[in-house]
């Protein structure tokens, strides 16, 4: 039989608990189980209740975001109940108390539907949603916008009814502006927009890594930051990154902070201060830059490159493709359970969320077969719909993606 994936990583479980210096029966004290009950979350026979989630974060000082496996801005609506500690049957009269009485009464069976993905009637109008998603907002201890996104995840046909209308030509319109920022740029300028634009994207290409190997890469207003200078000799301190990119091209000379300042005026940079240190002359000036939106916008216009965006709804995101592609290189005999790292499973295993739309049913974790079965071994197996979405989509991501080579997996699914 099929292995059910339940919304929870025993894997962080272990490695939290370690980190935190706790035994079993020290984190079941905490969480008011026993020791064993422990050992079976861990051992992914069991996932823990939501106010046992809760209770365990708070023990081991992280995040139920973690302990669940579930990236932050990745949350469906039954995961910002999970998190906030609650049952569907705590909900409900919270829930029924803040909605007015012409929305009809709450339920545990419409809090069911919503988190299995089935739309409840009385609650699908631009009015009723007004009322019902902020109402879950102050219940989970989230912002709107949180909530607002999950239900969107869950119930695309109701993107009109939670967006507010977009004036017609907006993108248009930003590329017209940034291309008219650029045109403003004197050659210098430009070569210093340049360099701190590609520190940037590859800033975010490390943070999307990092999420892709199930670690938290922090708030984008952190790794969004590039030093750009240390106040101090380069004997002692280098040069950082974006100093390397303008040598290269001619540009780095004592007229350096003159030109970042002149694109912090036009609104294309930030710049800030702090102190890095540095052996062997103690805590010294740093100065930092940061690239705003316009920036971004007035860089590509220059370059002529369109920004990536988000992945087109019927296909996957880089990482999400990377680990099917793993999956559907391993053929038939499938791929060990624990060489799919991260937390891809997640959203493409079978069986994590019913009638969701995070959870693809492309791959499946199935008992080993082979001449050398072992009990209780599971390998990872592409299933049909994987093998459908693979034959169909193959040259959408060898446009999208063309690094990833994918050969090899789209000729093992044609063979089967």
């Amino acid at each position: 039989m099929p292995r059910r994936i339940e919304p929870f990583a025993p894997g962080s479980l272990v490695l939290l608990r370690r980190k935190a210096g706790l035994t079993q029966a020290q984190l079941g004290a905490a969480v008011g189980v026993s020791a064993r009950q422990i050992a079976s979350y861990e051992q992914g026979a069991h996932a823990p209740s939501p106010r046992r989630l809760r209770l365990m974060a708070r023990a081991l000082k992280t995040s139920a975001h973690e302990l669940a496996g579930v990236p932050a801005g990745e949350e469906s609506l039954a995961d910002l109940r999970r998190f906030a500690g609650l049952d569907r049957v705590d909900v409900v009269p919270l829930l029924d108390a803040a909605l007015p009485a012409e929305l009809g009464r709450v339920t545990e069976w419409k809090l069911q539907a919503l988190e299995t993905g089935r739309a409840v009637t009385a609650w699908s109008s631009r009015e009723a949603l007004q009322e019902v998603i902020p109402a879950l907002a102050k219940i989970y201890r989230v912002p709107v916008r949180t909530v607002r996104r999950s239900w969107f995840r869950s119930f695309p046909e109701q993107g009109h009814l939670l967006r507010a209308p977009r004036t017609p030509g907006r993108q248009q319109g930003q590329r017209r502006a940034g291309s008219g920022a650029w045109e403003e740029l004197t050659r210098r300028q430009r070569g210093y927009l340049v360099a701190c634009f590609r520190e940037d994207q590859q800033a975010e290409s490390r943070a999307g890594e990092s999420r892709a190997a199930g670690r938290d890469p922090g708030r984008a207003a952190q790794w969004r930051r590039i030093p750009f200078t240390v106040r101090a000799d380069p004997a002692f301190t280098g040069y950082t990154r974006v100093q390397e990119r303008l040598r290269a091209e001619g540009w780095h000379d004592a007229g350096a902070g003159a030109t970042v300042h002149a694109l912090a005026r036009r609104g294309l940079l930030r710049v800030s201060e702090d102190e890095v240190e540095v052996f062997p002359l103690g805590f010294v000036p740093r100065v930092v830059v940061e690239m705003t939106r316009a920036g971004r916008a007035c860089a590509r216009a220059g370059l002529g490159e369109r920004s990536a965006g988000r992945t087109r709804g019927d296909l996957l995101s880089e990482w999400l493709w990377t680990a099917l592609v793993k999956v559907a290189e391993a053929g038939g005999t499938g791929l060990a359970e624990d060489a799919l790292w991260g937390r891809a499973k997640f959203y493409l295993g079978t069986g994590y969320r019913p009638g969701g739309t995070l959870s693809r049913g492309f791959i499946d974790c199935l008992p080993d077969e082979g001449d050398g079965r072992q009990e209780g071994v599971y390998r990872w197996v592409v299933t049909a719909a994987g093998r459908d979405h693979i034959r169909h989509h193959a040259a959408d991501y060898r446009e999208l993606y063309p690094d990833i080579a994918a050969d090899a997996a789209v000729e093992r699914v044609t063979d089967i």
